[in-house]
């Protein structure tokens, strides 16, 4: 059954012309990727742990076609001895390889997934509900603080929710149109590759939607679904090898082409039936509160989505489920149905683990997606007494957008960057001026080795020569020291209770708001930000 789009008044009964909302739909995501792209590199300023170790392995791989560790092209990476999603820092390789080593440039993928995301979500809404309801969404997703948030630092978990997104989005064409099957199927093999944790719902949800299929008759065994099923895997099977080394089944698998690496630790543990209904209660927390005390995930201040938007998001929820339950007694398709399933894939892996925003980033898009329907089927309603709700909601929500961007690049930025640790690069390229061929650096702060690493760009094969680590075997290792660089590790010295003595030749890198004290103990400082130089 073909929906009739909704209207505002009498007045416009008619669908507004397919080059109006097509232009309309062009604006938008032009201003989503605006809002992505502007400042890459340096709002966040400083880099997370994750992204530079991310970012290292990209330059390792580029340059000797080895990961830290001395694998050759992995499937996954070993990094901190618990391992890495890959997909990210293969993602990187090509746009180091043109642009060079910079935090804008390992951002780029993240950035590029978000900003594809936006076109998808408008498909995927326009086909469930409709040209108005479409452009609504996609607004909504483009100034949506979370979605923005994770496109602007490159955390390698959080390219899930947009490869789910291309999934999910070739799958509902391909339910017309079978070619765009193996693109799904391509998509959906590819997230495997970004997050380890969705690894139990994928196959439950690539299940759940082939069933729609079969139950509506909209599927038809042919070429395309034997192609998809190939395609699948051949994309899980590497990660079902990795699965049966890491448990000792069979030894590791190293080729000239690519590698299975047995890890250190094998964190399979998080995922666990234990427990589930607290789980379920702090997952329900997560979502409620819009925030789980890390700044870099959430903004305090507007919440994953929005402090208002959560009553929108059970609209659309319910308008969903009316929808897919119309759907299931007539047995006739309906894209609604399939946007269900992720979410409901989501709150069952959010039952199986401990979640922080990060953790359950799958749970995410279709909430956002749920948000856009709620506001449409709202606009709708009031449309028939107030005739310009619609063009009041795109107001309403570019407002919100001016007032996340002043806050995002004003306050949070400031916070942002004290948690990012602002000024290291160029601290760490200073002293590697005055250190020389010969000279230690010693860093008196709390520092990640991989942020050292990344910025240092210090040779992978000097890297492995030389490191020691503190804690050698780990699921979180810790350097003491690598190439050049000392990590301190007495707790006086980090804490700034106590100064070393000035030596000639010694260079130490500080917190900048110690650099005063260090004066005052007789060394030369130079500040940058939030760290500092001295010697």
């Amino acid at each position: 059954m073909t929906k009739r789009p909704f209207v505002f008044s009498k007045k416009t009964l008619k669908t507004p012309p397919i080059d109006r909302c097509t232009l309309l739909a062009a604006l938008f995501f032009l201003l989503g990727a605006l809002v992505r792209l502007w400042g890459l590199g340096s709002v966040p300023g400083g880099i997370n742990q994750d992204e530079a170790f991310a970012g290292y392995e990209a330059l390792s791989l580029l340059h000797s076609g080895t990961d830290s560790f001395g694998y050759r092209f992995p499937v996954y990476l070993t990094t901190w001895g618990s391992g890495m999603n890959a997909l990210n820092t293969y993602l990187m390789i090509p746009f180091l390889a043109v642009f060079g080593a910079h935090t804008w440039v390992i951002r780029l993928p993240q950035a590029l997934t978000a900003i594809f995301s936006l076109l998808a979500a408008w498909k995927l809404l326009q086909i469930c509900y409709g040209q108005r309801a479409a452009l609504i969404g996609l607004l909504y997703l483009a100034i949506c603080p979370w979605h923005i948030t994770i496109s602007r630092w490159g955390m390698e978990s959080n390219l899930a929710p947009g490869f789910l997104l291309f999934g999910l989005c070739f799958f509902v064409l391909g339910a017309q149109r079978p070619r765009f099957l193996p693109l799904s199927a391509l998509f959906y093999g590819l997230s495997l590759y970004c997050y380890a944790t969705i690894w139990p719902i994928v196959p439950l949800m690539l299940f759940l939607q082939w069933a729609y299929l079969v139950y509506t008759g909209c599927f038809h065994w042919d070429r395309n679904a034997f192609l998809s099923l190939v395609i699948l895997a051949l994309f899980a099977a590497p990660l079902l090898l990795f699965l049966l080394v890491n448990q000792g089944v069979v030894p590791e698998i190293c080729t000239p082409f690519f590698s299975v690496p047995r890890l250190l630790v094998m964190r399979d543990s998080e995922i666990s039936f234990q427990g589930m209904l607290w789980k379920l209660k702090h997952l329900l927390t997560v979502l409620v509160k819009q925030d789980d005390g890390y700044d870099w995930n959430a903004s305090a201040r507007f919440g994953l989505y929005y402090r208002w938007a959560l009553p929108f998001g059970i609209i659309g929820l319910l308008s969903c489920l009316k929808r897919a339950w119309t759907s299931l007694r007539s047995r006739k398709f309906d894209g609604c149905a399939m946007l269900l399933i992720p979410f409901f894939c989501a709150v069952l892996l959010g039952s199986l683990i401990t979640v922080n925003v990060n953790r359950i980033n799958c749970i995410h898009l279709p909430v956002i997606l749920f948000v856009g329907i709620g506001i449409y089927c709202a606009a709708k309603w009031i449309g028939r007494f107030f005739p310009q709700a619609g063009l009041l909601s795109a107001v309403l929500l570019l407002l919100c957008l001016v007032s996340f961007e002043r806050y995002y690049f004003g306050a949070y930025r400031d916070t942002i960057s004290e948690n990012f640790q602002e000024g290291l690069e160029d601290a760490v390229e200073y002293a590697m001026a005055l250190a020389g061929d010969d000279g230690e650096i010693d860093l008196v702060m709390q520092v990640y080795h991989p942020k050292i690493l990344f910025y240092s760009r210090i040779p992978v094969t000097t890297y492995r020569d030389t490191v020691v680590f503190r804690n050698y075997p780990d699921a979180f290792l810790i350097a003491d020291s690598f190439g050049p660089f000392r990590f301190v590790s007495d707790p006086a010295l980090i804490q700034g209770q106590t100064i070393p003595e000035p030596q000639a030749g010694r260079i130490y890198l500080i917190p900048a708001d110690y650099a005063e004290t260090y004066e005052t103990a007789g060394f030369r400082t130079q500040v940058f930000v939030h760290a500092a130089v001295a010697y």
